[in-house]
């Protein structure tokens, strides 16, 4: 017996501590998984109840989250619905034929501000009758004369591309503002040029900085005036950039050539309004004055650019000279580039040889 439990007592002292407490280990960490899995599935469970019974009944203000994800896809459905009418939209216009060319340049937007102006003051004076202008005839020309003069310039690269032309073109600048405050420098670069003098539209949605309206005074008339030569010491003439209600107020008119006459400068109607009075005030203060026959670049199209310039020379022909309206676009550029064949029969001259060589019949 003796040696059978001294046989034990050394088996026990041979047993190891993790065989001893082995079978505890697993029981404990059976019991931490089965926590962490009751307490995951309730948490899931109540996740659940929350989401889809207690949301609805809470205020809505307390889960914006749900809200602002139901807008964005509500958005993004009707993002994706104008997309799609957009590429609709695409695939027809790929569809159309070469042949109906002209009813696609028609759909182009207008570039020219004087032409949306023009096209506002038809709105509003529909029911006027444009003013009857003075008879102005050439003295005396070979050729009929034909001044081409390109509104809004205001950068180098136009100066440049303008100068790039091979025949007599005449720029018109803007005055200095900050967003081009070197037009006065760039117009030293031409041998001659004119100020693009910004008047009140009928309704234009980016006037330039100080445009004059017709509840300016006399004396801030003057002031503009006055500054303008102080830019531009060389500058003779000047045109309106739009101007549709300013050129249509008498009042305004003969404030402004009050201005021009104390500055020597000399106004040409851009004609941007249907009941501009400029022909009448001439008239009246027995001036020359000159207007403008045609917009060229309505419509940025080189074809429909070129067939403006042939209506510009058979309205030369027509009267013996003419003047064209312009804007330094690169399709307007490019065209009179491409254009030189279709000057053979007038004389392209700066718009100061026209003034030089006309005279008013006011019959």
């Amino acid at each position: 017996m003796t040696k059978k439990r001294k046989s034990k007592r050394k088996s026990k002292k041979n047993i190891t501590f993790w065989q001893k407490y082995k079978k505890l280990f697993y029981l404990f960490l059976i019991t931490i998984l089965a926590v962490f899995l009751i307490y995951g599935s309730f948490s899931s469970i109540k996740t659940f109840f929350v989401s889809n019974f207690v949301s609805k009944k809470s205020d809505k203000k307390s889960y914006p989250s749900r809200e602002l994800l139901d807008k964005m896809n509500k958005m993004l459905k009707e993002e994706k619905a104008k997309v799609d009418i957009l590429k609709k939209e695409l695939t027809k216009a790929k569809k159309i034929p070469k042949k109906s060319q002209k009813n696609r340049i028609k759909s182009k937007s207008i570039l020219s501000s004087e032409a949306v102006d023009y096209k506002k003051s038809l709105e509003k004076y529909e029911n006027i009758k444009p003013n009857k202008k003075e008879t102005t005839f050439l003295i005396h020309s070979k050729k009929p004369l034909l001044a081409i003069i390109i509104d809004d310039v205001s950068f180098s690269s136009e100066v440049k591309k303008i100068k790039a032309l091979p025949f007599k073109v005449t720029p018109s600048f803007f005055p200095p503002t900050k967003r081009h405050p070197h037009t006065p420098q760039l117009a030293e670069e031409f041998d001659f040029y004119m100020v693009h003098l910004p008047l009140e539209a009928v309704r234009y949605p980016h006037p330039e900085p100080k445009t004059l309206t017709i509840n300016d005074t006399q004396n801030v008339i003057n002031e503009r005036i006055k500054n303008i030569k102080k830019w531009f010491p060389r500058d003779k003439f000047l045109n309106n950039h739009t101007g549709s209600t300013f050129t249509s107020d008498y009042n305004s008119m003969i404030k402004l050539y009050k201005a021009l006459d104390r500055y020597n400068l000399i106004f040409v109607d851009s004609r941007t309004s249907a009941a501009t009075v400029a022909p009448k005030v001439a008239l009246k203060l027995h001036k020359k004055l000159l207007s403008r026959d045609i917009f060229i670049d309505n419509i940025a199209d080189i074809s429909y650019i070129q067939n403006q310039l042939k209506k510009a020379v058979a309205k030369a022909k027509q009267k013996g000279f003419a003047i064209a309206i312009g804007h330094p676009h690169s399709k307007t550029l490019q065209a009179l580039s491409m254009s030189v064949s279709l000057f053979k029969d007038v004389k392209l001259v700066y718009l100061s040889t026209i003034y030089a060589s006309i005279k008013t019949n006011s019959k």
